[in-house]
């Protein structure tokens, strides 16, 4: 009988034992019954091994079980020793527990019924059915059948990371019978003859039984052997070469490109967008000639696919690469850093450079062409740089440059199959005003100095301070007034080359006799 927390005495009758838990290690324990709703006293269970763990607890740290004597550990919140114990029992049944006292006398012990559920066996275990449709050879990711019986219920099968096979459970209907399927591993590129492993799982108790190799059968192909080989057709696109100094095709136009595979008994050539047509789409050849057929425009999407097979073991490579077609005039717009290009050089001031960019709605064949309007900027280095759609180019301003709204000259580009473009889309102009901060000094006594460049918009127009005075110089309401204001300038006139400025304040001027007077940071501004 179940001993009600293991409180019965044994020859000594003292002290107290009980069994908390029943374990196998790698198998399974179930239906375990408790004597106590806390689950800390078992009174029976079921195990899929005789080989257990027994879990103790005890008011002494010597027990016996099933007269075998073990030590248990104080245990963690004191007062009476715990831990496990692994043994093989003899054969299921009743497992019995007794507790040895200090004066060596015996003392308390416990009882817990134990029955024993064998896992299934495989009987047997074999390849089931033939290879895929007309190969003889299986490549990594394929599937094929195993089938085999049990000598008990099973409801599924772990099939072993070995052989053949990749790891895999399958399940079933519960039964001594079964039919799965397996997915086959890569092995390597040479073929070579593997069997597979695997172990049933009891329906019961979801316990396993022991591995059997489908080889334990014989050696006959495809039933305990199969053919694995995981070679693929290696297949290399090359070079494109276009027509004489072209990047893509128009019209009907036909490129060749470098090509080569490996490994492969027959191969397809196609377009997968439809772009071209393939000379002899069925012959390995090098190079292959294509033609374009339809498409405006493509530099980006691959439009050329080779799918090589092996027939052996029915693996097949894919590779695609792009014949580029350009078969409309591409589009250019031309930018600047502002609105208003800036200019700069004379009294002390650095020449500008601003960055014009050229961007093409396609890729270009060369450098595109620019020309600015006559004394309305110069264009450094020999040409526009960067690509293959968007370039740049320095176009340098000057303060002698003229002023106003100009028309870009002669734009000029190419696209990849050779169609030109000459118009610009979008604003086609640009416009030079404005000029760099610069200091202007004024000679002895005088109310005037010369700016190096145009003044186009009064509006614009600022400075920083009179040194005379070191006040800040501030613009007249009205351009060209020359009346006689403290701090204040103007200039007579605008759109002149140079343009002269006003100091209006009469007596500061009178004061500069030395002609060391200055008005800073003038500049027209964007």
């Amino acid at each position: 009988m179940a001993v009600i927390g293991g409180y019965i005495g044994g020859g000594g009758g003292s002290g107290w034992i009980c069994i908390t838990d029943i374990n196998v290690p790698g198998g399974v324990a179930d239906t375990k019954v408790y004597q106590d709703e806390a689950e800390t006293v078992l009174q029976s269970c079921r195990v899929s091994s005789l080989d257990i763990e027994v879990v103790l607890r005890a008011s002494y740290p010597v027990v016996a079980i099933n007269g075998t004597f073990s030590q248990l550990a104080p245990a963690s919140d004191e007062g009476h020793y715990a831990g496990s114990v692994l043994l093989t029992l003899p054969a299921p049944g009743v497992l019995t527990v007794k507790l040895q006292t200090p004066n060596n006398a015996t003392g308390a012990e416990d009882v817990a019924v134990v029955t024993y559920e064998a896992p299934p066996e495989l009987l047997t275990l074999e390849f089931a059915g033939s290879y895929p449709g007309s190969q003889t050879e299986l490549k990594a990711g394929d599937t094929f059948q195993l089938t085999g019986t049990t000598d008990r219920s099973a409801n599924a099968v772990e099939i072993q990371d070995f052989g053949a096979m990749v790891q895999s459970v399958q399940t079933f209907v519960a039964g001594t019978s079964f039919t799965v399927t397996g997915t086959i591993a890569d092995r390597g590129t040479v073929p070579q003859l593997l069997s597979a492993k695997a172990r049933a799982r009891s329906a019961a108790t979801g316990a396993y039984g022991s591995v059997r190799d489908t080889a334990l059968g014989g050696s006959v192909e495809p039933i305990n052997v199969v053919k694995c080989c995981n070679l693929h057709p290696m297949v290399i696109w090359g070079a494109v070469t276009y027509p004489a100094s072209q990047g893509a095709l128009k019209n009907s136009e036909s490129a060749t490109v470098g090509f080569s595979m490996a490994n492969a008994d027959h191969v397809i050539f196609s377009s997968p967008t439809g772009d071209v047509s393939v000379l002899k789409p069925t012959l390995s050849e090098d190079p292959k000639t294509v033609t374009r057929i339809s498409g405006s425009y493509n530099d980006a999407t691959d439009n050329l696919r080779a799918v090589a097979t092996r027939d052996a073991n029915g693996a097949q490579t894919t590779v695609n690469t792009l014949v580029k077609i350009a078969n409309v005039a591409a589009t250019i717009a031309v930018t600047k850093p502002s609105a208003r290009l800036r200019s700069g050089g004379n009294n002390g001031t650095a020449p500008q450079d601003h960055t014009i960019t050229i961007t093409a709605s396609q890729e270009l064949y060369s450098a595109p062409s620019l020309t600015p309007a006559p004394s309305a900027g110069t264009f450094q280095g020999s040409g526009f740089v960067g690509g293959p759609k968007v370039w740049t180019r320095d176009l340098r301003v000057i303060d002698p440059d003229s002023k106003g709204t100009f028309a870009w000259q002669s734009p000029s580009a190419v696209n990849l199959a050779g169609i030109p473009t000459t118009t610009i889309t979008g604003d086609a102009n640009y416009v030079l005003g404005g000029f760099v901060a610069r200091s202007l000094s004024f000679p002895a006594f005088s109310q005037s100095t010369l700016i190096g460049t145009a003044v186009v918009d009064y509006s614009k127009l600022v400075a920083g301070v009179f040194t005379a005075t070191n006040q800040p110089a501030v613009r007249t309401p009205t351009q060209g007034d020359t009346a006689n204001y403290s701090n204040r300038f103007t200039v007579t006139a605008l759109g002149v080359m140079p343009t002269t400025l006003w100091w209006n304040d009469v007596a500061a001027a009178a004061t500069n006799s030395s002609g060391t007077a200055q008005i800073t940071s003038v500049e027209e501004q964007v």
